[in-house]
């Protein structure tokens, strides 16, 4: 892989063009958000230099994106089976693939992947949420019995499951997690850096003399990280 130091936008989109020329090329653009199309047509400018039958791959949530971006039409995912959603839900929450081996959870778990609606992020997210608590049938009964099941959705049936995640949080990580609300949306930050931000903020809680602040830092990135907080 090739390293690029370039900072003005237009060397480096010259430099791409002679990089891409000839050459049969599949670019992937993950979770995209912009809707300028002035935008759009400056980023894809050195693409076209790529051999024809090339490639431009992108995925959004917002219709209008697609629009933008689309020349040749838009496929619309469609949800998750129940069985592939009880399916990656059981490998987050008892990382095997089945109730074999916890055959008390079987009921309660389908009834909570059924809540999913075929949504990978809301299955993965609350498979990772009652891992963290065991395989307790209480703990996985009070999930189901939740009321947050039944606020009303603002956008879309999703944050059900997402408010649960975050619901269950301890308030020590509840709070360092609302402290990224600071950040905008997609902004890309160090982990060292939210750390110190933390340790700043007093968020930390030393248990030990043993652990240093910045390792307890690092714990409480990585309990978020896990719980698919941050990605």
């Amino acid at each position: 892989m090739e390293g690029c130091n370039l900072k003005d936008l237009n060397l480096l989109q010259v430099s791409l063009k002679e990089k891409l020329f000839g050459k049969k090329i599949l670019v992937a653009l993950d979770d995209v958000w912009n809707e300028n199309y002035e935008q759009w047509e400056v980023l894809r400018m050195p693409f076209i230099a790529a051999e024809a039958g090339s490639r431009i791959l992108v995925t959004t949530r917002n219709e209008r994106v697609a629009s933008i971006m689309t020349t040749c039409g838009t496929y619309r995912l469609k949800e998750l089976t129940n069985d592939d959603c009880l399916s990656l839900f059981t490998w987050h929450a008892l990382l095997t693939s089945d109730f074999e081996g916890h055959p008390s959870l079987r009921g309660i778990g389908e009834e909570i992947a059924r809540k999913c609606k075929g949504l990978p992020l809301a299955a993965k997210t609350l498979g990772g949420l009652l891992r963290t608590k065991g395989n307790h049938q209480e703990e996985w009964e009070d999930v189901l019995k939740s009321k947050i099941w039944d606020l009303p959705e603002e956008r879309s049936s999703i944050l059900p499951a997402l408010r649960l995640s975050y619901y269950y949080l301890p308030f020590h990580l509840k709070r360092c997690f609302s402290y990224c609300a600071l950040f905008p949306k997609d902004y890309e930050f160090e982990k060292d850096e939210l750390v110190l931000l933390w340790m700043a903020e007093g968020f930390l809680q030393q248990t030990t003399r043993e652990k240093q602040m910045k390792d307890i830092g690092t714990e409480y990135f990585r309990d978020l990280q896990s719980r698919s907080f941050f990605q």
